[in-house]
């Protein structure tokens, strides 16, 4: 756990927010808008007792079992569900012999699903590439923190990329709005990956796109013959940068702008984040321009 959330780190999460945009189904404590007023009869869940919950919905024949405090949550009194998408394809292992795509999204991972928990917000992770392969359905407890972490120590960057496969299957778990945050290289059929996107915003899902990049990624900073390898596809082509790098940058940029203007339309929040910037830089970035908007 020390390894992805260090006090540095920590210090300069505690204390933001990161408000839902849209109205989402459920409240706390007044941070996020309910479409809903009054408490529902259809008991949900239990979480833990927090300073300052309503004392009222204390399950005391659950503490007379367990010596604990817990609240009944009902189905209109649940908190905002947050959803980590986390792309675990080969491409998010470049660079090979430097920190990888996939090692910072694992780092950007728990500190999101940190400041999630903080603020009393229940986190749900799914990791994929070309499947899925965990999904840990949202908690609202701080200890499912470690439970995250155990399951990201774990990863190792393998397979094709199946984006749109990850977001159809959410889809289908997915019961109420909440809020799904995308941690990829969007390196995949970016038509597919967009119509999936705006699937998931028809059902009024909120969602963040964050898009990762490696520094060598946007500025190819070779010289002379090289080889590329596709890490997904084994294919390799020879080229010498300094030849291709406008006609590179150009088509990088369609890339780029294409997902920025098809989210922009779908109300998506797309946000670039280069891995050179450390990850609660990122996240502090992000979060002052969520404000701003």
């Amino acid at each position: 756990m020390r390894k992805y959330l260090d006090p540095a780190v920590l210090a300069q999460l505690q204390g933001l927010e990161l408000k839902a945009k849209l109205v989402v189904e459920g409240n706390l404590s007044g941070m996020h808008k309910s479409p809903f007023k009054g408490f529902s009869v259809e008991f949900a869940e239990h979480k833990s007792y927090f300073p300052g919950d309503d004392i009222r919905y204390i399950d005391w024949k659950l503490y007379g079992k367990s010596e604990k405090f817990f609240i009944k949550q009902y189905e209109e009194d649940t908190n905002l569900k947050s959803y980590l998408l986390l792309d675990t394809s080969k491409s998010m292992g470049f660079p090979e012999k430097s920190q990888t795509k996939l090692e910072y999204s694992i780092f950007l991972t728990v500190a999101m699903s940190y400041l999630m928990l903080s603020q009393r917000d229940s986190v749900g992770l799914l990791t994929f590439n070309d499947s899925i392969c965990d999904y840990i359905p949202p908690r609202n407890e701080m200890s499912h923190l470690h439970y995250i972490v155990d399951i990201l120590e774990k990863i190792k960057p393998a397979n094709k990329t199946s984006i749109s496969h990850s977001l159809k299957y959410l889809a289908s778990k997915i019961k109420r709005r909440g809020l799904i945050i995308l941690i990829s290289d969007l390196v995949d059929d970016q038509e597919n990956v967009l119509k999936h996107l705006a699937y998931l915003r028809k059902m009024k899902h909120e969602i963040i796109v964050f898009h990762i990049m490696h520094p060598d990624e946007v500025n190819i900073p070779y010289h002379g013959t090289v080889k590329f390898k596709n890490m997904e596809n084994h294919g390799e082509i020879t080229a010498i940068p300094d030849r291709i790098r406008n006609n590179y940058s150009k088509n990088l940029q369609n890339f780029i702008n294409t997902y920025q203007q098809n989210c922009w339309q779908e109300k998506i929040d797309y946000h670039r984040i280069i891995t050179s910037v450390p990850v609660e830089k990122a996240i502090l970035n992000y979060i002052a321009g969520r404000k701003k908007v």
